[in-house]
């Protein structure tokens, strides 16, 4: 079965490896303002089918890249540093985002369990 995620008008298609089983709420305030509830793969793992629309925003170019449509606006995918608590510097691994919200199943975009990250403090 392979899981899709499509931006509002089509121009941006996603295919995942897998299901993902839960998704991460950010509370920096790109995440908050951008409405990304993201759920992360290993970079190269997920397919991007098309990208018509595609553009990218980074406030700390080259560290984190949120993929947006530009021609119906969602907030579709990202990369960045594979963080974890524990690092004391960036990280040289980096982790691929996709927003939740996409998933064309909406059964399972409404079954995942959803972890808030205090992105406002953290970072």
């Amino acid at each position: 079965m392979t899981i899709t995620a499509t931006c509002h008008c089509g121009g941006t298609r996603i295919e995942l490896p897998d299901a993902p089983t839960h998704a991460t709420q950010c509370t920096c305030t790109y995440c908050t303002k951008s409405g990304g509830l993201w759920a992360y793969y290993d970079v190269g793992s997920p397919r991007i089918v098309s990208e018509t629309h595609g553009a990218v925003y980074s406030p700390t170019t080259p560290l984190h890249e949120h993929h947006f449509c530009a021609r119906c606006g969602c907030t579709t995918y990202g990369t960045s540093p594979d963080y974890s608590l524990e690092d004391t510097e960036i990280p040289e691994r980096r982790k691929f985002a996709v927003n939740a919200k996409l998933l064309d199943d909406y059964a399972l975009f409404r079954a995942l369990k959803v972890e808030e990250i205090d992105g406002r403090n953290l970072w």
